[in-house]
C-alpha cells in the first residue's frame, strides 16, 4: 500500500511539474537495460533484494521488483532471496550473536521459542504464512531454538511463497511512470491489483486463525492437570 501511495503523489506532482520527465525517461532506461542484459540484471536484484532484506523494517520490496521484473522473475527473486537473507540471519544468530540477540530481543523471542520447541516446523510453517516479522522470525528461531537448518530452510521457502506471489502480482499491476503522468492517481485504480492487496491482508488472517485452533487443543491439556490437582486437593480435606 505505501508504494501504491507514494506513485499516487508522484502522479499529483507530475501534472503539475514537468521535471519529472526525468523520471520517466530513466525508466525507460532501466527497463531497457532488464531486457537487454536478463542475466545480469536479475543477479543485482537478487542482490539488492538480499541486502535489503537484512535490514529489519524495509517493506514493499517484493511490488517493485514486480513492478520492474514482471509475476516470474518477480517471485524467483524476491522468494530466493528473502530465503537466503533468513538463513544468512539464522546462521549468525545460531553461531555468533546468540547472547546479543536474546540480551536485546529476549522478551518477544520468549514466546516464540516456547511454540517453536512444543510445534517445531508445524508452528515455523505457520507463522510464515501469516507475515510474523520477518527478522524476529529469524532471530527467534537461530539464537533460541534447537529447529533444525534444514527444517527452517523449508518452512521459509514454502510459508513466504503465496505472499510473495501476491506481492508481486500486485507489483506487476502497477502503471508505468510514463502512464502516471499521462493520466494522473486515476490509473492506479486497478480491479486486479485491489485484489491483490486485499489477499495481502487475508491470507495472513487466515493462517492466524490456523495458529489459534491449533493453540486451543494444547491449552486444555495443560489445564486438565490443574483441575485435577485441585479436584483432588479437596478430597483430601
Amino acid at each position: 500500500m505505501l508504494i501504491v501511495f507514494l506513485m499516487a503523489i508522484m502522479a499529483i506532482l507530475a501534472s503539475r511539474y514537468t521535471s519529472l520527465n526525468w523520471f520517466v525517461q530513466n525508466e525507460r532506461w532501466l527497463r531497457a537495460a532488464i531486457k537487454a542484459n536478463p542475466f545480469k540484471s536479475h543477479v543485482i536484484g537478487f542482490f539488492v533484494y538480499l541486502l535489503v532484506s537484512l535490514v529489519p523494517g524495509t517493506a514493499g520490496k517484493s511490488i517493485v521488483l514486480g513492478w520492474l521484473f514482471g509475476l516470474i522473475s518477480g517471485v524467483v527473486i524476491v522468494n530466493s532471496a528473502l530465503v537466503a537473507a533468513a538463513l544468512t540471519t539464522f546462521l549468525l544468530c545460531r553461531h555468533y550473536l546468540q547472547s546479543v540477540v536474546e540480551a536485546r530481543f529476549g522478551p518477544y523471542l520468549l514466546p516464540i521459542q516456547r511454540r517453536m520447541k512444543d510445534d517445531g516446523a508445524l508452528y515455523l510453517l505457520t507463522l510464515r504464512l501469516a507475515h510474523a516479522p520477518f527478522s524476529i522470525m529469524n532471530y527467534a528461531a537461530g539464537a533460541g531454538t534447537e529447529v533444525p537448518f534444514r527444517t527452517f530452510w523449508w518452512t521459509t521457502q514454502l510459508g513466504l511463497l503465496p505472499g510473495n506471489i501476491v506481492f508481486v502480482f500486485a507489483g506487476t499491476r502497477l502503471p508505468g511512470l510514463e502512464i502516471l503522468v499521462q493520466r494522473g492517481p486515476l490509473s492506479l485504480l486497478d480491479g486486479p491489483m485491489i485484489a491483490a492487496l486485499i489477499a495481502t491482508v487475508f491470507l495472513p488472517w487466515l493462517a492466524r486463525k490456523m495458529i489459534q485452533r491449533s493453540s486451543r487443543p494444547r491449552n486444555s491439556e495443560q489445564q486438565l492437570p490443574d483441575r485435577e490437582a485441585d479436584d483432588h486437593a479437596g478430597k483430601e480435606t
